[in-house]
């Protein structure tokens, strides 16, 4: 009886005894973020997808974007060049050679703009002394004859009536004429040649130096319209130039897109030149002569989805993958098949639908996590 007694007693304090509270979904207050293991953190499945919890995904600065198969242009990757514009630039060169004198304002600076027309500088030709002085002896003698004709001048000028008048204008065109020798001969002595601007915009690039002597033909200034991009591509296939609609160069972490202007007619170093350009450009300064990659969009479009380049990353089998977002903090890697587009950005041909949610930064990030 006592042992009954003494379990009905264990019974009823259990019943008695407090239970243990459970917040529901969504009720907890992060207790247990304080208390998480490290088995929480990123790791690879052996499935091959990454799991990345949210802070995890906050401190690798990830983004996403979900993506679309839409038409798009169909892109052929080309080498090409910065070449001066015919139409906005143009050089200044020396046609007779001689050292550079710098023109009351100094040497222009590259960079500064310049007005059509302005001196950027002189060259002075120099002259052997035989031909220095044989050209003073002329002047010095035609100096002389000036000065006599002008004697008769006047003494004609005095007698105009008894003189016929015209004796009187013979000698007139005389003195005119030994005048305009004078000033011809005297200018050729150390003389020298105004190194004008043919067109406005700024110094792309100088050559000159005060006291710096220049051949015949050499080009001392470079001058170009910051406004104007032109670019030559070359184009090596035997096959006829295609249709192309415009292109796209990379211009940091943008594009710049550029107009078609034609292709030559002849074939230089095995290849043909294709013009491209861009007018009004703002911001955006390319040298001439700077070498990249052009990307000629065709008028024909095929359909595809366009990612950033750098979402692309290689696996470790060397296949080329983009990392989706599966789940909220689950990632899945997927082989695609890519081809140029713009230099910024890349078409996925193959390997992705459409709808998925494509890791667009921070891909090398995930790539990593073993």
């Amino acid at each position: 009886m006592l042992k009954k007694n003494f379990i009905l007693s264990v019974v009823a304090f259990g019943l008695l005894a407090p239970l243990p509270l459970y917040a529901g979904p969504g009720h907890d207050h992060g207790d247990e973020a304080a208390v998480a293991s490290t088995g929480d953190g990123p790791k690879r499945l052996a499935t091959g997808e990454v799991f990345l919890p949210k802070p995890a995904q906050r401190q690798l600065d990830l983004r996403t974007q979900i993506v679309q198969v839409k038409p798009q242009a169909k892109v052929i990757e080309m080498n090409g060049q910065v070449v001066l514009d015919p139409q906005s630039g143009g050089v200044v060169q020396t046609s007779l050679g001689g050292f550079f004198v710098p023109s009351s304002n100094g040497v222009p600076k590259l960079g500064e703009p310049v007005t059509k027309g302005q001196i950027l500088g002189f060259i002075q030709t120099p002259q052997a002394p035989l031909e220095k002085s044989a050209q003073l002896a002329q002047l010095s003698q035609l100096k002389s004859e000036l000065a006599l004709a002008k004697q008769r001048l006047d003494r004609l000028t005095l007698l105009a009536d008894t003189v016929p008048k015209k004796e009187i204008q013979a000698t007139q065109a005389q003195v005119h004429s030994l005048g305009e020798q004078v000033s011809a001969v005297s200018g050729g002595i150390g003389s020298r040649e105004e190194l004008r601007s043919l067109s406005n915009g700024v110094v792309a690039s100088t050559a000159a130096i005060a006291g710096k002597v220049f051949s015949e033909g050499d080009v001392l200034f470079e001058i170009v319209n910051p406004k104007v991009v032109r670019i030559e591509a070359t184009w090596f296939e035997p096959n006829a130039v295609p249709q192309f609609s415009s292109a796209q160069i990379p211009a940091g972490e943008k594009t710049l897109k550029l107009n078609y202007v034609g292709a030559a007619s002849s074939v230089k170093n095995q290849s043909l030149s294709l013009v491209f350009e861009a007018r009004d450009v703002e911001s955006i300064r390319f040298p001439t002569g700077q070498l990249l990659k052009v990307y000629g969009e065709l008028v024909d479009q095929i359909d595809g989805i366009a990612i950033p380049s750098a979402a692309v990353v290689k696996n470790a089998a060397n296949q080329t993958i983009v990392w989706v977002k599966k789940e909220p903090e689950l990632f899945e890697p997927k082989v695609v098949l890519t081809e140029p587009l713009n230099g910024v950005e890349v078409l996925v041909r193959s390997g992705l639908t459409g709808d998925e949610r494509v890791v667009i930064q921070g891909s090398t990030l995930i790539n990593q996590v073993r």
